[in-house]
């Protein structure tokens, strides 16, 4: 996968890193992934900036009142990632800097958020994506940007899954029907780099 090019569309290119925050690192699976995640996403996040690249990170927060959990929460009677929230906080190392934070409750970071008005604003035309968890919230974010004529690529080097085979056909997926190619961090870090 990772010796796929990066998109050569037009337009601003932008980094995109979803729920790189606490709650999603409590899955033991996921934490285990977490210190090579965030030393990738950093190198990326550093590349994008040095490029004077926007980089956006996209975080989920629910309401403590349930309006807006998913159906699975609702059917469990439990939410998390509070406002103020350890959970909803940031990962600890992730150099958060001055990127732009968008907040969303579903999978889908387009979804009923201000991501297309904010990536529209800057002129973004392609997006490098990173994040948790590679066959939920990556996914559905890459293809609903597919579906705003976006250009992706996936940084393979900034996503994990604690579900490794849905995470393999979902990449698969994007990669051959969307033909959104999944970087290795070089490929990644030199797409960003111009």
């Amino acid at each position: 996968m990772s010796d796929q090019q990066a998109p050569v569309g037009g337009g601003v290119v932008a980094l995109l890193l979803i729920d790189l925050q606490n709650a999603y690192f409590e899955d033991p699976q996921l934490a285990e992934a977490l210190p090579s995640l965030i030393d990738h996403a950093n190198q990326l996040i550093e590349a994008a900036r040095s490029a004077d690249r926007p980089v956006i990170l996209v975080r989920t927060v629910h309401a403590r009142d349930g309006s807006t959990w998913t159906l699975n929460m609702r059917e469990d009677g439990e939410g998390f990632a509070y406002p103020g929230s350890h959970q909803a906080a940031y990962v600890d190392g992730l150099d958060v800097g001055d990127a732009l934070d968008v907040i969303k409750t579903r999978d889908n970071a387009f979804h009923r958020t201000e991501l297309r008005d904010v990536l529209a604003g800057l002129g973004v035309g392609r997006l490098l994506i990173g994040g948790v968890s590679t066959h939920s919230c990556v996914v559905q974010t890459a293809m609903a940007a597919f579906a705003e004529d976006l250009e992706v690529a996936i940084a393979a080097g900034s996503i994990a899954s604690e579900n490794e085979e849905l995470a393999d056909a979902a990449l698969t997926f994007l990669s051959e029907e969307m033909r959104q190619p999944v970087l290795d961090q070089r490929a990644a870090l030199a797409f960003l780099r111009g």
